[in-house]
C-alpha cells in the first residue's frame, strides 16, 4: 500500500486536530472555572446591553410604526407646530397661529387630489382650577383625554369600532351631548357592561355614549393614547371648551396621490396663512412614513451610542480572555513543549489555544444572550405590551461578536504558544 494512501487527507487531518484542540480547550476551561468566569464577565455585560437595547428598539419601532399606520398610510397630518401635539410647544412654535376647521374646509374644497379631510380639536385636560374627570355611577377616571372630532374623522383615520357608531353630521351640527369612548375609558367607566346608550358625566356635563372604539394595536412604550380619548362632536367641544384651539387636520389623499395631495395642502395652507414666497412654512406637514423614518433615525443614534458603550465592555472582556490565555500558556509551557517534541505541529498548538479562547468567549456570548432573554421575558411578563424579547439576529450577532472578540484576544497568546522552543519548554519550571 502506498504512503499516499496511508497519509490522512487534509480535511480529515484538520478535523482531527480541531476535535483534539477543542477537547483540550474544554478540559482547560473546566479545570479553571473561577478564572474563566471572571474573564468573560465583561463580555457578558456587553452582550446583555447590546441585545436588550436592540430588542427594545426593534419592538418599540414596530409598535410605533403600527401606531401611526393605524391613523392611515394615505393621510397627511397638519399641525401648526413641530412635534407631538400633546407636548409643550417651544418658544418659537408657541408664537405660530393655530390651524382651524375652516382651513380643513378650504383644503377639502380646493385640493383635487384630496379625498376627505378630518378635524381633531385637542381640549386641555385641566381647567384653571382642576383636572377634568369622567364619571359613571361609582366609577371615575382622571386619565381622560378630551377631543372634538368631525363626523368624518373616524372614517378618515380608519378607526375600528367595538360597539356603536361614529358621530353623525346632525349631532355635530346641533352640538349634541354625545361621545365616542376609547377602549380604556369605556372599561374604566362601565367595566364589562355595554356602554352604548348609557350616560356619563364629563366635567359636570352629561353625555350619551354612541360608540366605543376597539383597542388600538400600535403602542408607544405599551400605551396607545387613543384608548384614553373621549371624542365629542367638534361643534360640541368648540362651544363647551372655547379656549381649546389646538387643531390637527387629517388630510386623506386619493389612492396613489399622497405626494400630490401633500403639495396641494402645503400650497393652500401657505396661501391661507399668507406665508411670503421663499419663507419657510409656519406649520408642519407629516405622514406616517416620515414619522417612522424620524423614529428610525433617533433609534439608530441610540443604538450606536449603546454599541459604543458596549464596545468598552467587549474590549474589557477581550483583555480578560487574553490575560487568561497568557496565564494558561505560561502554566502549560511544559505540556506544550511535550506536544511539540512528540510531533505536534505548531499550527495545531496555535489552533488549540485559539479554540480555547473562542469557546471561552462563546460561553460568555451565550450567557449574555440567555440573561438578555430572561430579562426580556421578565419585562414582558410584568408589562405584556412592552416589547423586550430579542430578535434572532440580535442573539446571533451577540454570540458572534463575543467569539470574534475572544479569538482576537487569544491570538497573541496562541501565537506565542506555537512559537515555543520544545527543548526550552521542557526545561521550564
Amino acid at each position: 500500500m502506498s504512503s499516499e494512501r496511508l497519509a490522512p487527507r487534509a480535511p480529515d487531518r484538520w478535523r482531527s486536530a480541531a476535535v483534539e484542540a477543542a477537547t483540550l480547550a474544554v478540559e482547560s476551561i473546566r479545570s479553571q472555572t473561577a478564572r474563566s468566569v471572571l474573564a468573560i464577565i465583561g463580555l457578558v455585560i456587553g452582550i446583555v446591553t447590546v441585545v436588550l437595547v436592540s430588542s427594545t428598539l426593534v419592538g418599540l419601532r414596530d409598535s410605533v410604526a403600527q401606531l401611526f399606520r393605524e391613523l392611515g398610510t394615505d393621510n397627511i397630518f397638519a399641525f401648526h407646530r413641530e412635534g407631538d401635539p400633546y407636548t409643550p410647544a417651544s418658544d418659537a412654535d408657541a408664537e405660530r397661529k393655530t390651524l382651524t376647521p375652516a382651513d380643513a374646509s378650504a383644503i377639502a374644497r380646493l385640493a383635487p387630489s384630496v379625498r376627505d379631510v378630518g378635524v381633531q380639536l385637542l381640549v386641555p385636560a385641566a381647567t384653571s382650577t382642576r383636572a377634568i374627570t369622567a364619571r359613571a355611577g361609582g366609577n371615575e377616571s382622571d386619565a381622560v383625554l378630551i377631543e372634538g372630532a368631525s363626523p368624518n374623522f373616524f372614517d378618515v383615520t380608519d378607526s375600528p369600532f367595538d360597539a356603536g357608531r361614529p358621530i353623525t353630521d346632525t349631532e355635530n351640527r346641533v352640538a349634541a351631548q354625545v361621545a365616542v369612548l376609547g377602549a380604556n375609558i369605556a372599561k374604566a367607566l362601565f367595566g364589562p357592561d355595554d356602554p352604548v346608550g348609557q350616560t356619563f358625566l364629563l366635567g359636570g356635563d352629561k353625555y350619551y355614549v354612541v360608540g366605543v372604539l376597539a383597542p388600538r394595536q400600535g403602542t408607544f412604550f405599551g400605551e396607545n393614547r387613543n384608548d384614553n380619548v373621549v371624542s365629542l362632536p367638534l361643534e360640541t367641544a368648540t362651544r363647551r371648551y372655547p379656549d381649546a384651539d389646538q387643531t390637527v387636520i387629517y388630510v386623506r389623499a386619493k389612492t396613489g396621490l399622497r405626494e400630490m395631495a401633500r403639495t396641494e395642502t402645503e400650497t393652500i395652507l401657505r396661501l391661507i396663512r399668507q406665508v411670503p414666497a421663499g419663507a419657510p412654512n409656519d406649520f408642519n406637514l407629516s405622514t406616517a412614513d416620515q414619522i417612522i423614518a424620524q423614529f428610525d433615525r433617533i433609534g439608530l443614534q441610540i443604538f450606536l451610542a449603546t454599541i459604543a458603550l458596549a464596545a468598552v465592555s467587549l474590549v474589557i472582556g477581550g483583555i480578560g480572555i487574553a490575560n487568561v490565555m497568557v496565564i494558561s500558556v505560561t502554566e502549560r509551557t511544559r505540556e506544550i513543549g511535550l506536544r511539540l517534541a512528540i510531533g505536534a505541529r505548531r499550527q495545531d498548538v496555535r489552533l488549540q489555544f485559539l479554540i480555547e479562547s473562542g469557546i471561552l468567549a462563546g460561553i460568555g456570548g451565550l450567557t449574555g444572550v440567555v440573561i438578555a432573554l430572561a430579562l426580556g421575558a421578565l419585562a414582558s411578563a410584568f408589562t405584556p405590551a412592552f416589547p423586550a424579547l430579542p430578535p434572532a439576529w440580535a442573539a446571533i450577532s451577540g454570540v458572534a461578536s463575543a467569539v470574534i472578540v475572544g479569538v482576537a484576544g487569544g491570538y497573541i497568546p496562541a501565537r506565542r504558544a506555537s512559537q515555543l522552543d520544545p527543548v526550552e519548554a521542557l526545561r521550564y519550571e
